[in-house]
């Protein structure tokens, strides 16, 4: 995985430093490289962003129960409009997206070359991904209380649940979540979310071991097919990205929102 880099700013309507390159508008993620950016989701002001949002996403935004969760919906998909329309020239408020398969969303502008795009969000922390081929990215709060033991039969193959409980009891929490995000990224990839078991995808997981496919559907040679990494965006947060293919460049940047807001 590539050092974060630090402090990336990504302002309206100028564009300072992205992943890997100085960029400026239609900045489109280079062959063989992923583009990762994270935001903080923790925002004063963040009622303003509703106007980078379409309709559907404040109807959606006004359905949450809690204050908490609509400010982090809005905040997030701020943060995604404002880096799509970076990347393609379009106006934040005017993109226009269309969900593909069951659950993955995609533009529905035609842009003349593939863009595709990844966005998962846990606690105060967004994670979106971008690359020329379709990927998925998930990401999870370290501190999230998770029953390991009531959800290990849906998550885990039966070959996995024999390595997990050799695991040292303290170990299981975080091995469990680096699990469970390498199989949302895939599954996140193909368009199917769960209506995929993810017990059919078996990964590498664990202390000290690095993050991989062993087999999808009891199939290692489809998971040799695929590309998979951990991020770290930051202390306390643990994330993967999925995408078919052989090795892939991963670069990750922090998005800053204040340029959004100061413009409100």
């Amino acid at each position: 995985m590539s050092p974060a880099l630090s402090s990336a700013r990504i302002s309206t309507p100028a564009v300072n430093r992205g992943p890997g390159e100085e960029t400026g508008r239609g900045n489109w993620p280079a062959r063989g490289r992923i583009d990762l950016w994270h935001a903080d989701l923790q925002q004063a002001g963040w009622c303003s962003l509703l106007r980078l949002l379409s309709a559907d996403e404040r109807h959606r935004a006004d359905s949450f129960a809690f204050e908490r969760d609509a400010r982090r919906f809005i905040v997030s998909h701020a943060v995604l409009r404002s880096l799509l329309s970076h990347i393609s020239g379009i106006p934040a408020s005017e993109l226009a997206f269309r969900t593909k398969g069951r659950v993955k969303p995609v533009l529905e502008a035609s842009l003349g070359r593939p863009l595709h795009f990844s966005l998962s969000r846990s606690e105060e922390l967004v994670l979106i991904g971008f690359a020329s081929r379709p990927l998925g990215v998930d990401i999870e709060w370290l501190a999230k209380p998770v029953d390991t033991e009531a959800l290990g039969d849906f998550v885990l193959s039966r070959r996995e649940r024999e390595v997990f409980r050799r695991l040292d009891p303290g170990d299981r929490q975080r091995a469990f979540l680096q699990c469970w995000i390498q199989k949302e990224a895939y599954l996140k990839a193909i368009g199917q979310g769960l209506y995929v078991s993810p017990a059919t995808v078996e990964v590498c997981f664990g202390a000290g071991e690095a993050a991989g496919f062993r087999s999808i559907a009891g199939d290692s040679r489809a998971a040799a097919r695929w590309f998979v990494d951990i991020a770290t965006p930051r202390e306390g947060y643990m994330g993967a990205v999925a995408i078919p293919g052989g090795r892939w460049r991963v670069e990750m940047a922090a998005f800053d929102t204040s340029p959004l807001l100061d413009s409100a």
